[in-house]
């Protein structure tokens, strides 16, 4: 076969996982240095495909690879950051992985809340400030008894609902084709939005990025929450409205907020949000796991391989290509 591919971006130590699976077929990797533009358009040229976890991958730089371009792989399940409407148009296929991380992201989301139940990171800022007291950071709530509302009802949803319940929670959960058999085969209730934003302690957002999601937590939805309620997303930051959430903050709404993921990664120096002492920040860590990204590093260049060898990828996203 033989070729370059283009890897744009990556969170992991190195590519040794992708060049073992696609050295079989004679592939050398183009490890860019950065994810600017003008960067990859420059890198992508000659290449015959293209491995893209957060870059993006625009119609610059999909045109620059045509037309030795054969395939787009995804490192990961969102496909927000790549031109999917142009890549089709040009005959050229885009997969992903969406069946990787499910634990590892459902695990940090109950971090997140067993750190605002037992104020974890305020006690760390605390203690490491010179004061040993509890009566810095009361009240402690339990998790036990409380309501988890979950927006979004896909494979890390489902794997976040045993482990809530493990710790004796309710778990509630919207989506909008979602049937009552089918939450309460998962061991949920299904509720409208409405009833899940006004009910819950904890709402933890797990749903893709789509036309529909983009700023579905907005003010109107803020407002329903309760004011000692949690909010979590582990998901795409675009799904909030981040100026109304700092208002909502700000106005004690709310009682605080667990961002894993923003609408700029990393948020712009003095962002607001960063500064707020009822914020818990992680820098889209979630997903994260040594065993999770050698698990998305192989399954990635699986894919990439099987397009180079004249097969279809397992996890095709945009079947319109074949025009």
């Amino acid at each position: 076969m033989g070729g370059k591919v283009l890897v744009t971006d990556y969170a992991w130590p190195d590519l040794e996982v992708e060049r073992a699976v696609l050295e079989e077929i004679d592939i050398e990797l183009i490890d860019a240095p950065d994810g600017e533009e003008d960067t990859l358009v420059r890198l992508a040229e000659g290449c015959v495909g293209i491995l893209t976890c957060w870059a993006q991958t625009t119609e610059k730089v999909i045109a620059s690879a045509l037309p030795d371009l054969k395939a787009i792989v995804r490192y990961g399940v969102g496909l927000d950051n790549i031109a999917i409407p142009f890549a089709s148009q040009n005959g050229i296929p885009v997969a992903n992985v969406p069946d990787f991380c499910f634990v590892d992201v459902a695990e940090h989301t109950m971090a997140l809340m067993l750190s605002f139940s037992r104020k974890i990171t305020p006690f760390d800022r605390s203690t490491r400030s010179g004061s040993w007291s509890i009566q810095d950071r009361l009240p402690l709530n339990r998790i036990t008894g409380r309501t988890l509302g979950l927006i979004g009802f896909g494979q890390i949803a489902m794997e976040v609902i045993p482990r809530a319940k493990a710790f004796g929670m309710r778990v509630i959960a919207y989506t909008p084709s979602l049937t009552d058999e089918r939450a309460a085969a998962a061991g949920a209730e299904c509720v409208s939005l409405d009833e899940l934003l006004e009910s819950s302690d904890f709402v933890s957002i797990h749903t893709p990025l789509t036309d529909e999601t983009e700023a579905m937590i907005d003010a109107a939805a803020l407002k329903r929450m309760t004011s000692t309620a949690f909010l979590i997303n582990t998901s795409r930051g675009d799904v909030i409205d981040e100026a109304a959430l700092l208002a909502a903050l700000k106005g004690n709404e709310i009682a605080g907020a667990a961002l894993d993921v923003r609408v700029e990664e990393p948020p712009a120096d003095g962002d607001e949000l960063m500064q707020l002492e009822n914020v818990i920040h992680t820098p889209h860590a979630a997903f994260y796991s040594a065993e999770s990204l050698a698990e998305l590093q192989e399954k990635a260049a699986m894919e990439m391989k099987r397009v180079l060898t004249g097969e279809e990828p397992l996890r095709l996203v945009n079947p319109e290509y074949r025009g």
